[in-house]
C-alpha cells in the first residue's frame, strides 16, 4: 500500500510541474493537469484526515475550473 501512495504522490507532483510548464508557455491545458493533481491530493488528504489541506485542495480545484473557463472565453 505504501508504494501505491508514493506512486500517487509522484503522479500528483509530475502533473503539477507539467501544469506549471504549460502555464508558462500560455497553454490552457495546464488546468486539466492541475485538476487531476489537486484531485489526487484531495483524496490523500481526506483519507489521512487532514481536513484543512483537503479544503485547500477543493479551493484549488474551484480555481482551476474558473481559470480554465475564463481562459477559454478569452483565449
Amino acid at each position: 500500500m505504501k508504494n501505491l501512495i508514493e506512486l500517487g504522490q509522484m503522479a500528483a507532483t509530475v502533473l503539477s510541474v507539467a501544469g506549471v510548464l504549460l502555464n508558462n508557455s500560455q497553454n490552457r491545458w495546464c488546468f486539466p493537469l492541475w485538476l487531476a493533481s489537486n484531485a489526487i491530493c484531495f483524496g490523500y488528504h481526506w483519507r489521512a484526515r487532514l481536513f484543512g489541506l483537503a479544503v485547500r485542495d477543493v479551493i484549488f480545484l474551484v480555481l482551476a475550473v474558473a481559470g480554465w473557463i475564463q481562459w477559454s472565453n478569452y483565449g
